[in-house]
């Protein structure tokens, strides 16, 4: 409304500035034109006594000549076949002494605006009908006769409007045209600024939707500030409500494992009253099984600290193959009581890495750890450092135990997932991996877990920041 409040007012204004341009142009005309009388009376004094035959002797022919003269000017985009100018002249009473429509002569327009002004030495303008029945009406610009200093005559030039509708009608429509045109482009780009700016809103909106329909989405790219600022709140918002869940399942989940060897304990302690022979079978029952609880609880606590982490400071320069060494000479034992083999295949240079020793260890520890437990006695358990086509070092860590069943292979790095051990069909807290899965994030590097054939499993580690 108000873009068309602007243009209406402009259009409104073309025809006042179309009839000040002409008026300009008209004032130019007749002084040149009483000019010309001027020089004339200056050159023969004499004539001033016969005004109306000198006047009749400049202006009539070339009147005559220009109303019987056709041509075709092409003025921007019409086209003008006559001149319709017209003038007359008075003297100084206002009386009309030449016309070149012949009609007015003898007439006294010493009461009309433009001679009664000039002769009182002012400027002489008016606009009013040339005739009863004219429409439009005509454009009077005068300018005064002088011979010596004195005025003894008014020279009016006389344009019709008719003659300037066209031209007025052509440049309104051009200023629509063009106004319809700009507010167009006004609307177009408003409804795309519109679309960009709501867009991310949208974004937003679904990703929110998404958030409560626990689909798993990442944020969004949203542009605007403001917006972003307000998503990553939401986003944190969301954070400390799924850390809220987190706790609660880490609760549960710790309540479910610790039951199982929380009631065997209870039982062992019941027996050795009951039972005082059973000392020493009970007492490692108990033994084992708070060890089986305090080995969950430190592997809860590392995984919850692992998870809280984007990132870790890769201060370390960690040599690979002594780390390998080191953790092989913690399982001794239990590769002794199982008979098992440990196949070192290495490099024969050092080779290094920047990451974190401690929780590079404890990765490799689980890892073996697993291999050690589902090998069968006798078995070798493969430990190689390799290299790739693109030189990208592997660690490959590889059994001659029981196969990965297929529907395991999706959660094998989930909490508390776990599968049976070939003895005594005993599963593990289902946190091994899920701890391994967050250090080698953190490390940039990558798990990869296949079956073997005919049996066996293989764990490689891709270190991708070498």
């Amino acid at each position: 409304m108000g873009f068309y409040y602007l243009i209406d007012k402009t259009e409104e204004s073309i025809r006042p500035r179309y009839m000040e341009t002409i008026e300009e142009s008209l004032n130019d005309t007749t002084h040149v034109l009483s000019a010309i009388v001027e020089e004339k009376i200056k050159s023969n004094p004499k004539e001033r006594f016969h005004f109306k035959a000198l006047l009749e002797q400049i202006f009539r022919k070339p009147f005559q000549n220009v109303r019987n003269r056709t041509f075709e000017a092409k003025i921007y985009s019409l086209l003008k076949t006559n001149a319709d100018i017209q003038m007359y002249i008075t003297d100084a009473n206002g009386i009309v002494i030449f016309d070149s429509e012949k009609f007015r002569e003898g007439l006294d327009y010493s009461k009309y605006n433009d001679v009664y002004l000039t002769l009182k030495g002012k400027y002489g303008v008016r606009s009013s009908k040339m005739i009863e029945t004219e429409k439009e009406g005509a454009l009077f610009i005068a300018s005064p006769i002088r011979y010596e200093n004195e005025i003894i005559g008014v020279l009016t030039v006389i344009k019709p409007k008719i003659g300037l509708i066209p031209f007025i009608e052509e440049a309104k429509n051009k200023f629509w045209r063009i106004s319809l045109l700009v507010a167009s482009s006004i609307a177009i780009v408003f409804s795309l600024l519109a679309y960009i700016s709501f867009r991310p809103i949208l974004r937003l909106s679904k990703y929110v939707n998404a958030l409560r329909t626990n689909d798993k989405k990442p944020f969004p790219k949203l542009g605007i500030k403001e917006l972003n600022d307000l998503g990553k709140e939401v986003d944190q918002l969301v954070i400390e409500l799924e850390g809220k869940k987190y706790v609660e399942s880490y609760v549960q989940t710790l309540t479910h494992e610790i039951k199982s060897p929380l009631s065997s304990i209870l039982a062992s302690v019941e027996l050795i009253h009951s039972h005082p022979t059973e000392i020493d079978r009970l007492t490692k029952t108990i033994d084992a099984e708070a060890k089986r609880i305090q080995n969950l609880i430190d592997q809860l606590l590392e995984l919850s600290s692992l998870e809280g982490k984007n990132s870790i400071q890769l201060e370390d320069t960690i040599h690979l193959v002594p780390l390998l060494e080191e953790v092989i000479t913690r399982f001794e034992i239990e590769l002794e009581r199982k008979a098992l083999i440990v196949k070192r295949i290495f490099p024969n240079h050092s080779f290094q890495i920047r990451g974190n020793q401690n929780y590079m260890r404890m990765a490799i520890e689980n890892i073996i750890r697993n291999s050690i437990e589902f090998a069968n006695p006798n078995d070798t358990i493969t430990v190689r450092i390799e290299f790739d086509e693109s030189s990208q070092t592997n660690l490959v860590i590889s059994d001659q135990g029981q196969s990965i069943p297929d529907y395991a292979f999706p959660k094998l790095t989930e909490k508390f997932f776990s599968l049976p051990r070939p003895i005594g069909n005993r599963k593990s807290s289902g946190l091994g991996l899920s701890i391994v899965k967050e250090i080698l994030d953190l490390h940039r590097a990558a798990l990869k877990i296949r079956n073997l054939n005919p049996k066996g499993v293989e764990v490689k580690i891709e270190f991708r920041n070498n």
